[in-house]
């Protein structure tokens, strides 16, 4: 709790978000002891119900059709690469209560791409992209 800034105001709050805590804590171990891939670990909505978690998921679709542009990118000739270790990678953000995932995602795409072309690692402003985007719905979602 310390470790997140987590408090609760009453006795009957903090037995409730102990109780998901217990749960999530055993999911937590299943996959763990299952995966050999990845760990899986607690963090800050590790006592949040199901419908608070999936407030970060407000994707709401938008109308019509959108041009796709992209690029073709040369394939890698290896196994797995992981870009941590290269310097392309921020440290992991938080969202928070708000469904920006669009905007994490944009500019996470846009601070790669930038990366691989100039070699420097830029942070950019998910808050700037959800409150300037005037088509997309802010925190309720986007595209």
């Amino acid at each position: 709790m310390s470790e997140y800034g987590i408090s609760y105001g009453t006795q009957e709050e903090f037995e409730f978000r102990m109780n998901l805590y217990s749960k999530k804590d055993a999911e937590i171990k299943e996959i763990n002891a299952r995966e050999k891939n990845f760990t899986v670990g607690h963090n800050f909505m590790s006592t949040w119900t199901d419908a608070e978690y999936k407030k970060l998921l407000g994707y709401k679709g938008q109308a019509g059709e959108f041009p796709r542009n992209y690029v073709t990118l040369e394939p890698v000739n290896a196994e797995s690469k992981d870009w941590r270790t290269e310097g392309a990678v921020n440290a992991i953000k938080n969202q928070a209560q708000c469904g920006s995932c669009w905007a994490f995602s944009a500019t996470c795409a846009v601070e790669g791409a930038h990366f691989l072309k100039s070699g420097t690692l830029l942070s950019l402003s998910e808050q700037e992209v959800v409150s300037c985007d005037t088509t997309s719905q802010g925190c309720n979602g986007g595209w």
